[in-house]
């Protein structure tokens, strides 16, 4: 399959059960390998082999401020995930977000073209650094995850974005399938007082964070230079271990001459729009969206839409007096992003062209008709408008015989 090329900087580690591995890669790549055993757990703390997946998170180049939510991929079906920790990126643990379990649905999904093995083992044998590097850059996968994210391929590719991963383990923990990431794992250990690394060391200490890391640093993570096998401490792990990146080559594009993204007359009032998309925006999470033109700040907020879908965003204004070019950036805040960042008007003064005065004896003999300009000229449009209303659905919750109480496990619907 057609790949992208790109520079990849993705850290991930081969665990074997005897000895190291070395792995060759052609081309640019962010990789290094170790090994480690892995212990058996017990009935109510174990975990087979395969139960794994990949959180896969895109944020800017420069920062690494995720701007998307973060989705989980597997090849697992899973309906017996009792809690999670919702869907939140390493970057935001580490920028101060608190965990708490998440009894809700674990959201996930079973991509087209299937995970190469994550973390290895004994069992089903070395996970491939080649594999999972390839995976990752795949032109397919890569056009599949922007179609989740609800971004633009090529926009997600242009060099703005990086991809950021996380394996994550599903492992069963005081008898109940519970969905972390290796800085979940670590973070939940410290707030439950150890009880993760008590019962589960191994998988959540050794292999699930030796699985991916950096070998050289990038977005404020260092690059990984401790042991490649042994159990890691909380601040190893949280700092440097269970990541992942991807980055992608600038593509330079230079601008099209006398093309703009919208043209319009001098002192006349004129709608310009954006579509915005990214995660779900509901009364819970609204996006807003800021509009620059002409020394005006303009802000559209409570902008909503269901997850996977789109709004079109716009603001009326007046054009200047004089023609010009106008540069109108937009920025969106909360979980969405606009589609377009900067938008090109171009303001133009038709009285500044007038056509010729023809007198009753003028001849031209030569005159031909030119082509007629193709400029498609808009008086109207129309679209329409998500709005989002709140679902009631009344569950009982039974107690006992004639004992019990209704709870709303209501939701947002739109239409």
């Amino acid at each position: 399959m057609k790949q992208i090329f790109q520079k990849v900087l993705i850290g991930l580690l081969i665990f074997t059960m005897l000895f190291p591995s070395t792995v060759y890669a052609v081309g640019e790549g962010n990789i290094d390998s170790g090994g480690g055993g892995m212990g058996q757990g017990t009935n109510q703390n174990s975990w087979t082999p395969g139960m794994e997946g990949v959180r896969v998170t895109v944020v800017e180049a420069e920062g690494g401020t995720p701007v998307t939510a973060p989705i989980d991929l597997t090849n697992k079906r899973l309906s017996n995930i009792a809690y999670s920790f919702g869907k939140v990126c390493k970057i935001s643990y580490l920028g101060g977000q608190g965990i708490a379990p998440d009894t809700g649905v674990y959201q996930y999904v079973n991509p087209g073209q299937s995970l190469p093995r994550i973390i290895s083992s004994k069992s089903l044998g070395a996970a491939s650094i080649e594999a999972i590097k390839s995976y990752f850059t795949d032109e397919q996968v890569v056009r599949s995850i922007a179609g989740l994210v609800g971004m633009d391929f090529d926009t997600l590719i242009g060099g703005r974005y990086k991809l950021f991963l996380e394996p994550v383990m599903y492992v069963k923990f005081q008898g109940v399938y519970v969905a972390m990431t290796a800085t979940e794992a670590a973070c939940y250990d410290e707030v439950t007082g150890g009880a993760v690394r008590r019962v589960l060391p191994t998988v959540a200490f050794q292999n699930l964070p030796l699985s991916m890391f950096l070998e050289s640093g990038d977005l404020g993570f260092p690059a990984w230079g401790g042991p490649r096998s042994g159990v890691r401490s909380n601040q190893e792990v949280k700092s440097s271990l269970g990541l992942g990146i991807v980055r992608f080559n600038e593509v330079v594009t230079p601008p099209a001459v006398s093309v703009y993204d919208y043209e319009y007359r001098v002192n006349t009032e004129v709608i310009t729009s954006v579509t915005v998309r990214g995660g779900q925006a509901d009364p819970d999470h609204p996006v807003s969206v800021t509009f620059h033109v002409g020394g005006r700040t303009m802000r559209v907020n409570n902008v909503y839409y269901p997850s996977g879908d789109s709004q079109l965003v716009w603001i009326r204004w007046t054009t200047p007096a004089t023609p010009q070019v106008m540069t109108i950036t937009v920025s969106a805040s909360g979980r969405g992003h606009a589609e377009k960042s900067v938008i090109t008007a171009n303001i133009v003064d038709l009285d500044q062209n007038p056509p010729p005065d023809p007198q009753a004896d003028d001849r031209n003999d030569g005159f031909t008709p030119g082509a007629m300009p193709a400029n498609e000229q808009k008086t109207s449009l129309s679209w329409s408008v998500w709005r989002p209303w709140w679902q009631e659905h009344w569950v009982w919750h039974s107690r006992g015989e004639d004992d019990g109480y209704w709870c709303d496990h209501a939701r947002f619907v739109f239409s």
